[in-house]
């Protein structure tokens, strides 16, 4: 068990965005969803991915300046 959580440490917000884009193309070619909310899906996958990027650099900044 410790093993999984050692790969997926710093991989989870990653994981989650990627199953949530899939979902959405997913949802957008079968007719479930029309362009606005695949686009929302897309800019809110995109965010999490951002977001958590941006949280981990002032982290690796923060203990460099230690």
């Amino acid at each position: 068990m410790n093993k999984v959580r050692e790969f997926l440490k710093g991989k989870k917000a990653y994981i989650t965005a990627a199953i949530g884009l899939a979902g959405a193309v997913i949802a957008w070619a079968d007719g479930q969803i029309d362009t606005v909310a695949f686009l929302a899906a897309v800019w809110a996958a995109a965010q999490a991915v951002f977001i958590r990027a941006g949280i981990a650099n002032e982290v690796d900044k923060a203990q460099a300046d230690e």
